[in-house]
């Protein structure tokens, strides 16, 4: 006998009550991952960051066991260091220690700490340029097409300025400057970017003898002394330029260079001096002190390779004391090293 089968039940419509709740459910579901997803992204980018630092610091140390110094701050002649702007020339004529000047060029003719340390880093490339101009026409010019170079190495993944690619007059940006000192101190003209007792030291505004830092002469020691720290660009993306030197990446801390960016928007001035401290990339401001984009603090450089993460606090407190070489606080006093 036939067994008759039983007609399929109809499938119940969500109603519409129903379906909002399951949305709701979705959208707080969405919600609570989110933050997690986002904090994983920036793990990341901070990991990406240090290893940027720690591939600056290999070519760093490099640099000094073929050369037997660090890189110079900014250009130099034989005998001595000068600043990154000439008055007399064009904007885009910047950088290069002209007087005396022969050719082919010596790295330490040209540009910043950054470009000099090219041949120790994967992208050596650029500094192989050099050989090639024969006047200073030629250098100028080469000059302006090396600076708008973007160098990956250079940019923290963190840094949604440089992030934005060459600033509106063509030049690449970097994220991390070298530390030139606590000993800042303004000059008779109102300049700073005068530090001279960290890695990076740039002695006086004008041209003057050219230092030479080495490891022997890093006393407080080579893990208790920072060189090089994280700074996005400024807010008009105009400091920042990788192959410039002082205030684009060279940068005392605690700084006092003010007379290049002196107010906030509303034309307060900046905090001086300036420590590392959190910051908006909207401030003008924010380009006259250490800073990042990774939440709490920043990633710096140890004079002996090794990266570290600081936090805010250490700002006024710990990072001064780490800027110089002998462990001193920029009068001259000796400070308990961490």
């Amino acid at each position: 006998m036939a067994v008759a089968s039983n007609p399929a039940r109809p499938r119940r419509a969500f109603t519409l009550v129903e379906l909002l709740v399951t949305i709701a459910i979705i959208g707080g579901l969405v919600g609570l991952l989110l933050p997690a997803v986002q904090s994983s992204r920036e793990a990341a980018r901070q990991s990406q960051c240090g290893s940027n630092l720690r591939q600056l610091g290999l070519a760093l140390h490099a640099f000094h066991a073929a050369k037997g110094e660090f890189p110079l701050a900014r250009q130099a002649t034989r005998r001595s260091l000068g600043p990154s702007s000439f008055a007399a020339l064009p904007a885009h004529l910047v950088g290069v220690a002209d007087s005396p000047i022969s050719y082919p060029l010596k790295p330490e003719q040209v540009g910043s700490w950054l470009l000099r340390t090219q041949p120790y880093m994967e992208a050596s490339e650029i500094v192989s340029l050099w050989s090639t101009p024969g006047t200073l026409e030629e250098v100028y010019a080469l000059f302006w097409k090396v600076s708008g170079i973007r160098v990956p190495a250079y940019l923290c993944p963190s840094d949604a300025v440089a992030a934005q690619g060459t600033n509106p007059w063509g030049y690449a940006m970097t994220s991390y400057l070298g530390v030139s000192g606590n000993d800042e101190h303004v000059d008779d003209e109102g300049h700073a970017s005068n530090a001279r007792n960290g890695i990076f030291a740039t002695q006086d505004w004008s041209w003057s003898r050219r230092p030479k830092i080495t490891m022997a002469k890093v006393t407080a020691g080579l893990g208790k002394v920072v060189m090089v720290g994280e700074r996005p660009p400024s807010s008009t993306r105009y400091y920042g330029r990788w192959n410039m030197t002082d205030f684009d990446t060279v940068m005392g801390n605690p700084n006092l260079e003010f007379s290049v960016i002196p107010t906030d928007r509303s034309g307060q001035p900046c905090p001086a001096p300036g420590y590392f401290g959190p910051d908006a990339p909207g401030n003008p401001c924010a380009a006259t002190h250490f800073w990042s984009f990774h939440p709490g603090g920043g990633t710096w450089l140890l004079a002996d390779g090794a990266v570290t993460f600081m936090t805010y606090s250490a700002g006024p407190t710990v990072l001064p004391g780490m800027s110089s070489i002998d462990g001193s606080n920029g009068d001259g006093d000796l400070v308990t090293q961490p």
